[in-house]
């Protein structure tokens, strides 16, 4: 029995030295293995030591790795570093890539990738807060929602949550350019000034709405202003902008919703540059971009599948808008929720379309608190490729330079039985037990069939007197004690 139990624990486990065995799989997983010469570490967890020391005790089964073959799905959980302290970021699907076996994986189809955030952490930024103060916001009360939802107690305060360091400066953009709130650059460094200013001198100009310009404005040249510099060096604080509009990006009377094609692509190829790792720019002053549009989208099966900065203006506007006039014909449709996501998710950041003044200040909150301390990594490949070991590398494509990989090794003997199908259509885990009630019946079976062997052997050897009779040193016939005569005399 004890050998018995000693070979459950190899076929389960293994034994090596370098590798650890992952709770309740069959898999075991090495050390993980960092790229040098990177902007950020990104760190792999791969133990229990390394999931306990980062992460809440309630998600240390999400932390470390998992594989389950039968629905050929992979789960690791990861962090990103900078100077051995964890660096909070907002990410999605677009900007990471993973890789299986040496390919690269694409989202969608068989070979689905999901990015899961944990643990949201108020980190220093500088919020840069632009608000569309065309014509258009004095329709339905429109400026009238967005400072409501900007004075509700839940968004001051994920503006400036009460143990980290952060600033607020808000504009207003028209076809005159951002315009700071009240004529006046100001920082605002606590919630009672922001309240103050917000009441009393949001207000509605007039004019086009000069959406691209004022973003690459906010990410570009305000940010190097030498007294935004200092300010966000001396605090270390990230910038993040959020846009709100009500329509459409709208420079003159004529435009069509095909005119923006071009404008949009100058705006992402900007957003691309001030973003990338070769730009120079320390990883902490590198901008993350929200998107809000106040009202219905114009299109609300739009969905961006590939993040590029190319544009096309079909795939922008639908074949049937893209000669359609903006003024007084689309904007009275509904907002270019098209431009908005696309503006975020080069941008780093998330796209809310929302239509109320609660609605409104769940998208400033998300905006506010959408960086987090560590990650999942979920996806799913044909089953076929999870028979034999395999490594899984890791590697950030955007925002800064990270990447690391490791190595998996299913047992060849025995597979953990398969994850129960969760509400989000990915495999839950279920533990060691279920693999040995599954296994004990099938390893007592073998028992019982040896002893069963073993007893069937001597009761045929009893039936059928297969027991040979010694033979005697001169060839004749034993004179054994079944005989019943004497050995002979020496």
């Amino acid at each position: 029995m004890t050998r018995l139990l000693v070979l459950l624990w190899g076929l389960l486990s293994g034994c090596a030295g370098e590798l650890t065995a992952i709770p309740n799989t069959t898999t075991r997983v090495g050390e993980p293995q960092v790229e040098r010469g990177t902007e950020l570490e990104l760190k792999i967890f791969t133990t229990l030591a390394d999931c306990r020391s980062q992460v809440s005790p309630n998600d240390v089964h999400l932390c470390m790795p998992y594989v389950d073959r039968a629905n050929g799905e992979v789960r690791l959980g990861f962090q990103f570093r900078l100077d051995g302290d964890p660096f909070q970021l907002p990410l999605t699907e677009d900007h990471i890539k993973i890789g299986h076996l040496g390919r690269e994986l694409q989202g969608g189809g068989v070979n689905t990738v999901k990015i899961i955030p944990h643990d949201p952490e108020r980190s220093a930024q500088l919020f840069v807060l632009l608000i569309d103060g065309s014509s258009s916001m004095r329709k339905g009360g429109r400026m009238e929602k967005v400072r409501k939802a900007l004075m509700m107690p839940e968004v001051v305060q994920a503006f400036f949550p009460e143990d980290v360091k952060t600033g607020v400066v808000v504009f207003q953009f028209t076809d005159r350019g951002p315009v700071p709130l009240g004529g006046r650059l100001q920082v605002y460094e606590n919630r009672r000034d922001f309240r103050q200013a917000i009441r009393s001198q949001l207000r509605v100009l007039s004019g086009y709405t000069h959406l691209f310009d004022a973003i690459k404005f906010a990410t570009g040249d305000f940010l190097q202003r030498s007294d935004i510099q200092d300010l966000l060096t001396l605090h270390q604080m990230t910038p993040t902008v959020v846009a709100l509009t009500d329509g459409f990006n709208n420079i003159r009377a004529a435009d069509t919703c095909g005119d923006n094609a071009d404008r949009l692509e100058s705006l992402l190829s900007h957003l691309e540059a001030v973003r990338a790792p070769d730009s120079g720019t320390d990883p902490r002053r590198r901008p993350s971009v929200y998107t809000v549009g106040l009202g219905r989208p114009l299109r609300p099966a739009f969905k961006l599948r590939e993040v590029t900065t190319t544009v096309d203006a079909g795939t922008l506007c639908g074949r049937r808008k893209v000669n359609r006039r903006i003024n007084g014909d689309l904007e009275n449709r509904g907002i270019d929720n098209a431009s908005l996501e696309w503006i975020a998710r080069v941008g780093g950041g998330q796209s809310y379309v929302r239509q109320d003044r609660r609605g409104l200040g769940q998208a400033f909150q998300g905006a506010a608190a959408a960086r987090y301390n560590w990650f999942e990594v979920r996806y799913r490949i044909h089953p076929f490729y999870l028979r034999r070991s395999f490594k899984t590398t890791l590697r950030l494509i955007s925002f800064a330079t990270a990447e690391a990989s490791v190595d998996l090794f299913p047992s060849a003997w025995v597979d953990a039985p398969p994850g129960l199908k969760g509400e989000d259509g990915w495999s839950v885990q279920r533990p060691y037990r279920v693999i040995l009630v599954l296994l004990i019946p099938a390893f007592g079976m073998l028992l019982v069939l040896s002893y069963l062997g073993a007893a069937v052997t001597n009761a045929k050897r009893a039936m059928f007197m297969h027991v040979r009779k010694p033979k005697r040193p001169d060839g004749g016939p034993s004179s054994g004690a079944g005989t019943g005569s004497a050995p002979p005399p020496p």
